[in-house]
């Protein structure tokens, strides 16, 4: 089985096209994946796909996980605090947050932090967020995390908003209440729409162009007229216009 046979077949078994995935980064780590496990080729892999629910999902994981963290590039949500939910909030009276490819849950709850910190109270938002791991969005739920995932933040933060237990961190219940978890694929199936604000961070960048631009316009077509497409701070559109969007600031487009 050469690796195109083999893509092309795991894709088919676990539901995720692969095949839209920047092909050298799926062989890479598709290789890494099968030196970790002692394996002699593509064929023994997905052998044990098939067989093995737990060696399945240690599959997924490792193609897909993304590294996350709580204010992840300040900077942009200093920007997000400052002047995107302010200026929405005054606008609505009820705002859709959306986060996309949520991973573990690290920027949804991110959101809800920064509006309990506007002193907005839950009934004028609500934030979902979706990701194709449900292991991930198991982990979400639980609001359990490592310090790594925490060392942007500040203290003061920390200490309102989490409670150290060993070596992890908890979450506040209220904060967890505030964000709905579900599982999406963001390739095949359909979004919701009049989103006031999407976040769709660091997952351009594992994708071919053409499913970009794809994913783009799908995202663009789920905002409300005055919505704001959030990305990650190495994603960029060349030519927002195209897709009804235009530049606001680092990582930020809106509805045009």
């Amino acid at each position: 089985m050469d690796f195109e046979a083999f893509i092309n077949q795991v894709s088919q078994k676990i539901k995720v096209d692969f095949t839209s995935y920047k092909q050298k980064r799926v062989k890479r780590r598709t290789k890494n994946f099968i030196k970790k496990h002692n394996l002699s080729d593509y064929k023994s892999c997905f052998d044990k796909i098939k067989t093995d629910p737990q060696f399945k999902r240690e599959f997924l994981e490792h193609m897909t996980i993304n590294t996350t963290e709580f204010f992840r590039n300040p900077d942009n949500y200093k920007y997000l605090q400052e002047e995107v939910l302010p200026k929405l909030l005054k606008k609505h009276n009820k705002i859709k947050i959306w986060s996309a490819a949520s991973s573990i849950g690290c920027e949804a709850y991110t959101i809800a932090i920064i509006l309990n910190q506007l002193g907005v109270g839950p009934k004028r938002y609500e934030i979902k967020a979706t990701d194709i791991d449900s292991t991930a969005l198991a982990t979400a739920r639980k609001g359990k995390y490592k310090p790594t995932n925490l060392k942007k933040v500040d203290q003061s933060i920390i200490d309102q908003y989490f409670t150290k237990e060993n070596n992890n961190y908890l979450l506040d219940a209220k904060i967890k209440q505030q964000v709905k978890f579900k599982r999406l694929n963001l390739l095949k199936d359909d979004y919701e729409t009049n989103i006031n604000l999407i976040l769709c961070r660091n997952v351009f960048i594992y994708f071919t162009k053409e499913i970009k631009n794809r994913l783009t316009q799908k995202l663009s077509q789920a905002l409300t007229d005055d919505g704001i497409l959030f990305l990650g701070n190495t994603e960029y559109l060349l030519q927002p216009k195209k897709y009804n969007l235009e530049k606001l600031y680092t990582s930020f487009y809106k509805k045009a």
